[in-house]
């Protein structure tokens, strides 16, 4: 990893997601019910299942949790039929994990919190802090990352190439991060993670789709604290990439 470059790295942990080599604690996903009314003021009963770490590649035993960009993320996304999350979600996940860490953060040095190394140390203080906790990895666990999600700073005319991030919840369940867009798309540092949403969501025991709602003029209050619908539910991917 070390050895590649920004785009070489970037196609390897989409090759290497995509292609099934991550933990089998990843496999399932977390089921998150709720209640919460829609732009019409009814109440709604809703299902959505998320995972229950953020993507990461190798085996149960020796795994690497993977920060990426917004693209890799979103190809990934769109192969397990999932999507990104809205922070509204970054804080229902919090709220219904299983295990909260409190985070564990680098003082910043130059580029230092770029470099492969980092990103895979924070991985290792990660599991080492699960472990710590008397779990096993692949508890349903949050306060590790802030993740990339989606809202609609995805469709701002001033930053049209950059990364929306979102979270890292203090055990208090305030976040660190506010929801920002200041990071141009190809900034990835070892605080970032992915994790996926299912496309699948259960409303009032009907199927609906998840990035569906997400545009749908009443239902999109279940799943984000905009007024409005969202326009973008996905990150653009770039050609060639």
């Amino acid at each position: 990893m070390r050895l590649l470059d920004f785009a070489e790295r970037e196609d390897a942990i989409v090759k290497e997601i995509t292609s099934g080599n991550f933990p089998n604690f990843l496999n399932p996903w977390e089921e998150l019910n709720f209640t919460e009314r829609d732009a019409s003021g009814i109440l709604r009963n809703v299902t959505i299942f998320v995972k229950a770490d953020y993507i990461a590649a190798g085996k149960d035993e020796d795994y690497f949790t993977l920060p990426m960009s917004p693209q890799s993320a979103q190809k990934i996304a769109d192969c397990f039929n999932a999507s990104l999350p809205t922070p509204k979600i970054v804080d229902l996940v919090y709220k219904n994990s299983r295990l909260k860490l409190e985070p564990f953060n680098f003082i910043p040095r130059g580029n230092r919190n770029e470099t492969p190394d980092i990103l895979y140390d924070h991985s290792k203080i990660i599991t080492a802090q699960i472990k710590a906790s008397g779990n096993r990895p692949g508890i349903f666990v949050a306060g590790t990352k802030k993740d990339i999600v989606i809202s609609s700073k995805l469709d701002d005319p001033r930053r049209t190439h950059h990364v929306t991030i979102y979270g890292w919840h203090k055990l208090d369940s305030l976040p660190i991060q506010p929801e920002t867009n200041i990071h141009i798309d190809i900034y990835v540092d070892y605080s970032h993670g992915v994790r996926l949403v299912s496309n699948r969501v259960i409303i009032d025991g009907n199927d609906y789709n998840y990035r569906e709602i997400l545009r749908d003029s009443v239902l999109h209050k279940l799943l984000s604290n905009e007024s409005k619908p969202l326009e973008s539910t996905a990150y653009k991917l770039k050609s060639g990439l």
